[in-house]
């Protein structure tokens, strides 16, 4: 399966003002605040026509998972977390490149306009991914119907887990990237900035351990191995 997936900005409107809201501690009960809050809707609302949400997302078999690699047509996809999933827990992975385009703003020397257009786009994605997500499990719910103790795991990506930042294109190739808008530069950087990839397994049996210093971990591959952390799991996964 590989399927485009849109959503309308009305759909990320209110969760992202919320995420946005706490993003910049504003507290709403003073002045100051509230002051803050209405440049911060007037930034939104010029550059609201940049908002464009969409994703690529591909369900692979658990046949293309083995000995800790994800494998899919010429493109394999490593990290060295992958070494403590064993291949018979494998249901299946989702992959995803998600992308919000970019809240326009006027100009860079209004240092705020920059400031605020940057946090908008990042409480987007944050929203959008998680819309995304239950998207997923929705998917999930109708693949899996008749088999209980599914997991789905913390995600999975470039810069996460010590996976290195170029295998973003790697994800690219496989999922298409270039249909939602995207281009991935030499260094793994995804363009428009306001865009991310990664994946999930879908598991069987007892949750996945993953210590909560992994999960936003900004290590290398090479120092994964080293880390202090490994081994010593808790489990964060969400069941469907």
């Amino acid at each position: 399966m590989r399927k485009l997936i849109e959503f309308s900005e009305s759909e990320a409107c209110l969760p992202a003002e919320k995420r946005f809201i706490q993003n910049c501690q504003f507290d709403l009960s003073k002045p100051k605040h509230r002051r803050m809050m209405e440049m911060a809707r007037k930034v939104r609302e010029d550059g609201i026509d940049g908002i464009k949400i969409r994703a690529k997302v591909s369900f692979c078999e658990p046949e293309n998972f083995h000995d800790g690699r994800i494998t899919m047509g010429k493109e394999t996809v490593t990290c060295n977390f992958f070494s403590q999933i064993s291949d018979d827990r494998v249901k299946g992975i989702y992959l995803y490149m998600l992308t919000v385009g970019e809240c326009y703003f006027s100009s860079e020397e209004n240092i705020m306009d920059f400031l605020y257009a940057d946090i908008w786009g990042s409480s987007y994605v944050d929203v959008s991914t998680d819309l995304l997500i239950e998207r997923i499990k929705c998917d999930m719910s109708r693949r899996y119907e008749n088999e209980e103790e599914l997991w789905l795991t913390p995600e999975f990506g470039p810069g996460y887990f010590g996976m290195p930042v170029s295998e973003t294109h790697k994800f690219y190739s496989i999922l298409n990237g270039d249909e939602i808008g995207c281009v991935v530069k030499d260094s793994g950087l995804i363009i428009p900035q306001k865009s991310c990839t990664g994946l999930f397994f879908v598991l069987s049996g007892k949750e996945l351990d993953v210590e909560p210093e992994c999960l936003h971990c900004a290590g290398t591959g090479s120092g994964c191995a080293f880390c202090a952390v490994r081994g010593r799991g808790i489990s964060r996964e969400d069941t469907i």
